[in-house]
Order: structure tokens, then sequence, then C-alpha cells
């Protein structure tokens, strides 16, 4: 009897866990609302841990790929031009970019509850930047949200 009620208990809070989790959306823009070329929306995000994020390309030539994670996380490449979901089951602080156009900025930052990376992150944002021809201060824009 007792084996039965912890494992219904487990069902109950297993069930509780997804239904408080939560399903956010990223477009991949060719042009952003206000006239931006080559933008995540939004460019920064903040979720809690088991939190979704739906990656919605408006075109072909756009995808969402992780350059830097925290430890243990797993990378993630969404293929081009799909909407494609992303769980996000690792605190820390995620840094992405659309594969074809990092070059030209297009970038995004993802932080998962607590910030527990961002000092490596932010050495390795310096290495990147240096391969990025316009709209550097993204990085910098999206980095001064992480709290």
């Amino acid at each position: 009897m007792l084996l039965k009620k912890t494992l219904i208990m487990m069902i109950l809070f297993s069930m509780t866990s997804a239904a408080l989790a939560a399903e956010h959306t990223v477009k991949l823009l060719t042009t952003g609302s206000n006239g931006q070329t080559m933008v995540m929306e939004p460019g920064f995000i903040k979720i809690s841990k088991g939190d979704t994020i739906k990656f919605v390309p408006s075109d072909p030539s756009h995808n969402a790929e992780s350059m830097i994670t925290p430890s243990g996380a797993s990378p993630f490449t969404t293929p081009m031009g799909k909407e494609t979901t992303v769980a996000f089951n690792t605190h820390g602080v995620y840094l992405y970019k659309c594969s074809p156009h990092l070059a030209l900025g297009m970038i995004g930052v993802v932080q998962v509850d607590d910030a527990v990376n961002i000092t490596e992150l932010k050495a390795g944002v310096e290495k990147i930047k240096a391969t990025v021809f316009m709209n550097k201060q993204r990085f910098d824009e999206y980095l001064s949200q992480v709290k």
C-alpha cells in the first residue's frame, strides 16, 4: 500500500512540474519590429529551468545554434528555416547564434534562473565578438540584462 501511494505521489509531482513549465517564443527575423536587421526577438530572455523556447524563423535562411552553454547543458542546433522547440534544463546563461548570420551580429542570450556561468560566458564572448562585423553592441546590450 505504501509503495502504491509513493508511486501515485511521484506521478502527481511529475505532472505538476510539467504543468508549471512555460513555453516562450523567440522570432528569428531578417527585419525586426524596430527596423533592425538580422535580429532575434527578444534578443535576451530569462526563463525558468524546464521551460522551453520555440524558435520561429521568418524565412529558410535562419536557425538557432548554441555557442556557449552552462556546464552540463546539452548544446542545440535547430534546422534551417524550421520552427523548433528546445527545452532548457540546466541553470545558467546560454549564448546562441543564427549560423549563417553570426558575422551580422544575429545572436541571442537565454538566462535560465541563476547566471552561474556568467564569468566564463563573458570570457568566451570576447573571442566571438572578434568574428562579428555588424551589431557587436548586441553582445553588451543583451548581457547587461543578465541579473
